[in-house]
């Protein structure tokens, strides 16, 4: 949504930031360099099999890795999995909003509440079962309700550093409510590999429970079917290829292994490709590519950036570049399979003096620091070297800086204004996905206009998708419809028929969104946003028995849609129904009270049956939300 901040929704244990450890070095010197056909399991016929069937050959890794950030990165809500203090705690308010948000717990189960005050009188209650607890608690708790089978995030997040509720990042700036949507994208990073019914964005039919060791080996059908024939190899002097050993692959793939989630920005897709089509052992940019802005300043030290800022260090350059005794990733200091809670700092040390010390591959560079300052600080080489500090996106937590350097660097969390973007995992992107990532970015982060700018250079004019998208963004209509007529509906995707819709919708042709609104349906049915848009130019057709149909099946699968439930409320009044109107219309108004639209139709209701005492205040409730509502002061004026 325009306007939010670049944030992951939702936060796991950050200090564990990579997906496989082994300290051995690999045997078979040959397969220290396997490329990414090597390992079998990374064709998309293997399929997943669980965290429970890898436990049974091997226990001991299972018990250590379900106490890490990773292995109690996703549950369902429980007294077991939340950090939260959840009863008898002070409400968050959104001043903007002019709304409270409390967290409470009632029978074993949680929950969060919406309301509004007035003179003292509770004006507005919404109470959603919090079903899901997502991140480990090292830093935070988020919380996910569904609407039948679909995910959201509620509006609350527990930050447990500082003890405190507060709302989840980027509401501070656009409170969506429950509304958020928890799409692949999300789900896909913190937690192991979920299954999206196909023709939607949050609809899930598959959620494991938390990240598990498929995420970094990859799927584990072959290996197993393998070992349950009894055929079994000798992992110390050759490679199982059934399944990915990640220290036998090159530092570049070990590091997309972590980078996959472990590297924040604006993901983007290449042609074809879906989130989850990535496994342990490929080129993540072969997959996606990440797009991160770039200020006046420099960049911004961002939460989620850790394989980005150790690539930016000097010992990961010179190590991995020169390659000496001792390549430099994710996995020379962290163990996956063991909690960072449980790692002591002589461990961290160690990794640094196997380079910094006499000896080593760094042994001119020894620590310059006084003695007595060394000692102060406890012998602690990442205290100084990558201290913890805020950052730019997420309030009231702190993080190790992965950026290895001298003390005297201090983070950039202001780094003033954005003047474009750049591709942190490609460095050469094509022009097709930049303008891609500037018109994502400006969509789901930031609608400033030097994206758009940025967007315009690099516009192809033989790519008339993105010239859709580009004119939708702009807003220019006549120039979408002016490409429509070149577009064949049955290879482009759903979003681009939506957005031609939108243009013929707002220049009032209203046959012609229909049919583009129809198409984008057809092509995503369950993206309940397409058929309640639909439902909205049925309406206006007065083919309101139609739009009744698509609505209420919509409403079947998510009975909370906003725009669903308004429109189908609107279709039954001018279908001669206001009993049912009234239904649709009031539960409108008690999950979203500031629908503006909504108030005006149950005025026009109350006003037909003579009620005028609810119409007022109705009508009143929709000069609140919209003071120069012009229709809702002539109808006052009327009263």
């Amino acid at each position: 949504m325009s306007g939010r901040k670049i944030i992951p929704f939702i936060w796991l244990g950050l200090c564990v930031f990579t997906l496989l450890f082994s300290m051995s070095t690999c045997s078979d010197s040959k397969q220290g360099k396997t490329d990414t056909a090597f390992f079998l399991n990374l064709q998309d016929t293997v399929d997943y099999v669980g965290i429970a069937t890898c436990r049974e050959c091997h226990a001991d890794h299972y018990h250590t890795f379900i106490e890490t950030g990773m292995g109690s990165s996703f549950g369902e809500a429980s007294a077991g999995r939340s950090k939260a203090v959840w009863n008898n705690v002070k409400p968050v308010y959104d001043a903007k909003k002019d709304l409270y948000y409390l967290p409470f717990s009632a029978g074993g189960k949680y929950f969060i509440r919406e309301y509004r005050l007035k003179n003292g009188d509770t004006t507005h209650s919404r109470t959603e079962q919090i079903t899901h607890i997502v991140g480990s608690g090292h830093h935070t708790n988020s919380h996910f309700w569904r609407d039948g089978d679909y995910w959201f995030q509620a509006p609350l997040t527990f930050y447990t550093q500082s003890g405190k509720w507060d709302l989840p990042p980027g509401y501070e700036t656009t409170n969506t409510g429950f509304s958020r949507k928890i799409d692949v994208e999300c789900m896909s990073c913190h937690n192991g590999m979920p299954k999206v019914e196909e023709g939607s964005i949050n609809k899930f039919t598959h959620t494991p429970q938390g990240i598990d060791c498929e995420r970094c080996h990859g799927p584990g059908e072959l290996h197993v079917a393998e070992k349950r024939k009894g055929i079994i190899v000798d992992v110390n002097k050759m490679a199982d290829r059934t399944i990915v050993n990640p220290s036998r692959l090159p530092w570049k793939l070990q590091v997309d292994i972590c980078q996959r989630c472990h590297l924040q920005g604006n993901n983007v897709l290449k042609p074809g490709k879906k989130f989850t089509d990535f496994r342990p052992g490929m080129h993540l940019d072969s997959i996606f590519e990440i797009y991160m802005p770039i200020h006046e300043n420099g960049k911004a030290f961002y939460m989620a950036g850790h394989a980005e800022r150790l690539q930016m260090s000097k010992c990961f350059n010179v190590s991995n570049k020169e390659g000496g005794k001792l390549n430099l990733t994710c996995i020379t200091c962290h163990n996956p399979h063991v909690s960072v809670r449980k790692t002591n700092t002589e461990l961290f040390n160690k990794a640094c003096n196997n380079c910094h010390s006499p000896g080593g591959n760094a042994a001119k560079l020894n620590c310059r620091a006084p003695a007595h300052e060394i000692q102060k600080a406890g012998n602690n080489c990442v205290g100084c070297h990558m201290p913890k500090s805020g950052t730019a996106d997420i309030p009231h937590v702190t993080v190790h800086d992965h950026y290895i350097r001298k003390p005297a660097a201090q983070n950039q969390l202001n780094p003033g204004k954005p003047v474009g973007l750049y591709s942190v995992n490609q460095r050469s992107p094509k022009p097709a996905m930049q303008l891609q990532a500037y018109l994502t970015w400006f969509e789901k982060f930031d609608a400033n206009p030097v994206y758009l700018n940025q967007a315009g250079k690099l516009l192809d004019n033989g790519n008339k998708e993105q010239e859709v998208h580009y004119h939708y963004a702009h807003g220019q209509w006549d120039k979408i419809i002016a490409i429509s007529t070149e577009l064949n509906s049955a290879e482009i995707s759903a979003w681009t028929a939506y957005r031609t819709a939108k243009a013929y919708d707002k220049r009032m042709k209203t046959e012609n969104a229909a049919e583009w609104y129809r198409t984008a349906v057809e092509k995503m049915p369950l993206q309940a946003d397409f058929a309640a848009e639909l439902g909205n130019v049925l309406i206006r057709l007065k083919r309101f028995s139609e739009a009744i149909d698509i609505l209420s099946q919509t409403l079947k699968q998510q009975s909370k849609h906003e725009l669903a439930l308004l429109n189908l409320g609107v279709a039954e009044w001018l279908n001669g129904n206001s009993g049912k109107a009234l239904v649709h219309l009031k539960k409108v108004v008690s999950l979203f009270p500031d629908n503006e639209n909504a108030r005006l139709y149950l005025a026009e209701i109350y006003l037909k049956v003579g009620n005028k005492d609810l119409a007022r205040m109705q009508l009143n409730e929709a000069l609140r939300i919209q003071p120069a509502n012009r229709e809702a002061k002539e109808l006052l004026q009327r009263l």
